[in-house]
């Protein structure tokens, strides 16, 4: 296995358990769980999500690219950024159950299209499907 491999297996490993993770403290959010103020739901996540971003740049460093110079890669940032945000609101900021909600599906919309984008390697996403016959 060479070493770009895997980078990019615990890159998408990570990607898997962050937005796993994000998902199970969206529902502890929702249903009132004590769980989401433990100490561990709060410094677990940190710790995947620098090993998702380390892994990712020593990708980019392997490649010899930069990120701004590909454009699903650019489109990635973007909805990361987005994701980062919404979640934060999500989870943190959001005064209503019903604005929470909604920051929270528009979170884990934002985690589909990253995905998307990572598989097609194209910002277009889903868009590039063929039409369901």
């Amino acid at each position: 296995m060479t070493l770009f491999a895997a980078l990019k297996l615990v890159h998408m490993s990570c990607a898997f358990l962050s937005i796993s993770g994000f998902t199970l403290r969206g529902y502890w959010m929702l249903s009132g769980n004590p769980l989401l103020r433990s100490r561990a739901t709060r410094v677990v996540p940190h710790i995947i999500d620098s090993l998702l971003l380390a892994t990712a740049v020593g990708m980019l460093f392997i490649w010899r690219v930069s990120p701004l110079q590909v454009d699903w890669l650019c489109a990635k940032i973007v909805a990361l950024l987005a994701y980062i945000g919404l979640g934060m609101v999500a989870l943190r900021f959001a005064k209503t159950a019903r604005v929470k909600t909604i920051a929270w599906l528009l979170a884990l919309c934002c985690a589909g299209y990253i995905i998307v984008v990572a598989y097609t390697k194209n910002p277009m996403g889903l868009m590039l499907l063929p039409p369901a016959a």
